[in-house]
């Protein structure tokens, strides 16, 4: 199961406007670091655009005009502050974006951490507000609000897996970042790079490597009913060593993934017995030169499904045999001692 992939509000190089006098557009507020006028615009916008449906919302440019003639502000500043968003941080002599700040973008979604020449550079967290929190978030929101001082957090979230019957890392991981999905860890040039920690659209979490905003390297990702993939991962996709865990079943496939699909390795039953092989598109097992291992006999089967069904192509082996049985034959040129 792949997230949806979610996109990030471009950073845009900011220019200096001309401004109305009378105004003092670089007092901050001291309760949270913005300039004054920006604030206000942003809270005017918020609240008289971006909090409708959608399909309600008024002409962003319409909105502007009635805002800066009400208020006496210059449009071109709220244009400019809806375009880019608004932002309280530092800023090199260039008047970019650099080092420790926060923004608001203009759809919502807001950041804060490091900067480097007006992008996303270094550690941050990134919250998709305009996403919207899913069907799992809004009702943990709702169910945090019954939470009581008697009931310890370790009671809580085992309420709330049984509630929602969701995974044990899907709560924690709200708990821990919020209600709206979000990015948390390593930024290169406005792109999730290096570590960091994924709570998707849906809910699920990724936790581990990443590269040009795609999971590559190792990581697990944990899915809303528990199940959880741990491994290696390339352009997105599960790819290389891994082991996906089915939570309910405790079923695992371990070994061998190629662009999200299980190819080879171990189907680990849940009454403990062992596939070995390879397996389709369907994660099902296609090896004519299978073999399960039997761990409470300590025997090992050759044989092969057929739809469905095992069908046996020999007799059982104690483990040591099948071991002996399988291993390569020494080459005579591997034998020859030097002399």
């Amino acid at each position: 199961i792949n997230a949806e992939y979610m996109g990030e509000e471009e950073e845009e190089e900011e220019e200096k406007q001309p401004e109305k006098p009378g105004i003092d557009y670089d007092e901050l507020d001291p309760d949270n670091g913005f300039k004054k006028i920006d604030w206000k615009i942003w809270q005017a916008y918020n609240d008289a655009v971006l909090s409708k449906p959608e399909d309600e919302r008024d002409d962003t440019d319409e909105w502007a005009d009635t805002f800066a003639q009400e208020n006496n502000i210059d449009k071109n500043r709220i244009l400019t502050a809806l375009k880019l968003g608004i932002y309280a941080g530092s800023r090199d002599d260039f008047h970019q974006r650099t080092g420790e700040g926060k923004t608001i973008y203009s759809n919502g979604d807001t950041y804060e951490g490091q900067f480097w020449e007006g992008k996303k550079n270094g550690k941050g967290k990134y919250v998709y507000k305009s996403q919207g929190m899913s069907e799992v978030d809004k009702l943990l929101s709702e169910l945090k609000k019954t939470k009581t001082n008697d009931e310890s957090m370790d009671e809580y979230i085992e309420r709330a897996m049984k509630t929602a019957s969701i995974g044990e890392e899907i709560v924690k991981a709200v708990l821990e970042y919020g209600y709206y999905p979000c990015y948390n860890g390593d930024y290169i040039n406005n792109l999730r790079h290096g570590k960091g920690v994924m709570k998707n659209k849906d809910g699920s979490v990724y936790k581990g490597d990443w590269k040009d905003n795609k999971r590559h390297g190792d990581g697990i990702y944990y899915y809303l009913n528990g199940d959880n993939f741990s491994g290696q991962w390339e352009e997105g996709l599960k790819h290389g060593y891994g082991c996906y865990t089915f939570n309910e079943s405790k079923v695992q496939y371990v070994g061998i993934w190629e662009k999200g699909i299980f190819k080879e390795g171990q189907w680990v039953m849940s009454d403990g017995h062992i596939y070995e092989g390879k397996f389709d598109s369907k994660n099902r097992p296609c090896d004519p030169k299978g073999a399960i291992k039997f761990g409470s006999l300590n025997m090992v089967q050759q044989g092969e499904y057929k739809k469905g069904k095992w069908s046996p192509t020999n007799v059982l082996y104690s483990f040591e045999e099948y071991e002996k049985a399988i291993a390569p034959i020494p080459s005579e040129e591997a034998n020859t001692q030097p002399v």
